[in-house]
């Protein structure tokens, strides 16, 4: 298993403004303020974050050979190549030393970056 988890002020901000898009239509929506208050109180559609969080932190240090856990800002964000190569091994397909001279870790990330995914056309289709 992979578990990606994101800072805790970045995920409040992101369904800040995905709940602010899928209810704009709906009326109004609670302030920051207010929703800010929920997320600390552990009000979340799908459990308190930081509980989330801790539980699959707690079953990756128990078993590490199972449970690969990266924080998207300081691992992938920050320096993708070297745990794009992890991922691949965890996953029990690493690169080959031809691949890496090669180029194909910096072709994978240029492919999975937003970048790219927001530019294909199924993406651009709202």
């Amino acid at each position: 298993m992979v578990y990606i988890w994101r800072d805790s002020k970045d995920t409040f901000i992101s369904l800040w403004h995905f709940f602010q898009k899928q209810r704009s239509e709906h009326g109004p929506l609670n302030s920051l303020e207010e929703c800010f208050d929920m997320f600390c109180q552990g009000l979340s559609p799908h459990n308190p974050y930081l509980d989330h969080v801790l539980g699959y932190w707690k079953a990756h240090r128990k078993n590490p050979n199972q449970i690969l856990f990266l924080n998207y800002e300081t691992n992938l964000s920050a320096d993708p190549l070297p745990y794009v190569k992890r991922l691949a091994e965890f996953m029990g397909y690493g690169f080959t030393a031809e691949e890496e001279k090669n180029g194909g870790v910096e072709k994978v990330v240029n492919l999975c970056s937003f970048e790219t995914l927001k530019n294909l056309e199924t993406n651009k289709r709202r």
